[in-house]
């Protein structure tokens, strides 16, 4: 037998290529992005051009509304360096992957931030309401912001009737309700109400009846959009900011930090403050700590507060904005349970690490505001 014919019979056949992601079909790679959370989407995008014009593509985001795939965003609006005339803020959402729970920035809303202004939302959109356009000379606005985080776009609802600093809001049954915030007590200014459908804002008076359902959740109170505001003789609103609300087992509860440590007040049977227990571990909380909504759909609340790491060694530290301290934001994830009889609601802390460090001190309130998306 010739050398060719032995190295012919020797050599074996040559192996299939293998499959590429971006060579199967269309459907079943959407299929499969579909399931992928969002938060992984920009570090795919760096794995090759097709797998980024395919990360980019709006039928990914329809192959998720098809398949009913939706995830749940806490967003928090932080504070920055500013003075107290000039508060700008920067926008995060808090990544919820196991045991890597950070602060991603959201750069497309790094614009400043109304101050005392409300926020609700609807699906993927932001809807930013009233505040101070110029809080120097108090000047009060009738604007509303609307941003929606799928598409990155912004854009305007005609203006209130009337303008609004701080109003309590809430969407019920398909429209917005902006309450309170005049400073007027004129009945017919009390609230207003916003159709999509004809997009245009109509009076609310205190009698509606969308609204009698809603007061008479807490007699003497309005629980509007997860908030909790007292009301006044004059039907003016009181914002009781301090104060976070909270659905357990078809019941709300308020909670609230107070001498550094976690406190619940059952509203249907007021029986005073009482300290959630089992948080033994946590550290006392700070003066500045604000409360949001829990992440992962848990029936709790995020504990957010704030160190300053001392300035280096020798070195004085100048106080507000120091720019030779480090401030550390914390956060806390609480669950809650009822246990026992009467007066007691545990705690159990699912998570607490640093989120966010600054490269200055900042003494300014953590929080401007939160918000829950789901889309």
């Amino acid at each position: 037998m010739k050398k060719e014919e032995m190295k012919k019979q020797t050599e074996s056949p040559p192996s299939p290529e293998t499959p590429t992601f971006s060579s199967l079909p269309y459907d079943l790679v959407f299929n499969c992005l579909a399931r992928v959370p969002r938060f992984h989407h920009p570090t795919l995008s760096l794995v090759s051009k097709d797998l980024r014009s395919l990360m980019a593509s709006p039928e990914l985001e329809a192959t998720r509304t098809r398949m009913g795939i939706t995830e749940t965003y806490l967003c928090l609006c932080v504070c920055s360096i500013g003075n107290y005339y000039d508060i700008s803020s920067r926008w995060f959402t808090v990544a919820t992957i196991p045991k890597h729970e950070k602060l991603k920035p959201i750069p497309s809303l790094s614009y400043l931030h109304p101050q005392f202004s409300s926020l609700l939302t609807i699906g993927s959109e932001i809807y930013n309401i009233g505040g101070f356009f110029n809080l120097k000379k108090r000047k009060k606005s009738k604007r509303v912001l609307v941003f929606d985080f799928l598409t990155n776009q912004r854009r305007r609802l005609p203006k209130m009737r009337v303008p609004r600093v701080d109003p309590a809001v809430d969407v019920i049954n398909g429209k917005i309700y902006v309450i309170g915030g005049t400073g007027s007590n004129n009945i017919e200014d009390w609230g207003e109400v916003y159709d999509p459908k004809t997009q245009m804002w109509e009076p609310v008076l205190p009698t509606t009846q969308d609204l009698t359902i809603q007061m008479n959740v807490v007699p003497g109170r309005l629980v509007m959009g997860g908030k909790f505001y007292g009301i006044c003789g004059d039907y003016t609103l009181q914002s009781l900011t301090d104060f976070y609300l909270v659905e357990i087992d078809n019941m709300l509860y308020l909670t609230r930090v107070y001498i550094g440590m976690l406190f619940w007040y059952d509203l249907k049977e007021p029986l005073g403050w009482n300290k959630v227990k089992g948080l033994d571990e946590l550290p006392k909380f700070t003066d500045l700590t604000s409360l949001a909504s829990s992440i992962g759909g848990r029936r709790g609340v995020t504990v957010w507060w704030k160190t300053i790491v001392a300035c280096g060694e020798g070195s004085f530290c100048e106080g507000n904005f120091c720019k030779e301290c480090k401030t550390e934001i914390w956060c806390a994830e609480i669950s809650f349970e009822r246990r026992g009889g009467l007066g007691e609601l545990w705690g159990f802390v699912e998570w607490s690490k640093i989120v966010l460090t600054l490269d200055r001190c900042d003494s300014h309130s953590l929080l401007l505001d939160s918000v829950i998306l789901t889309y």
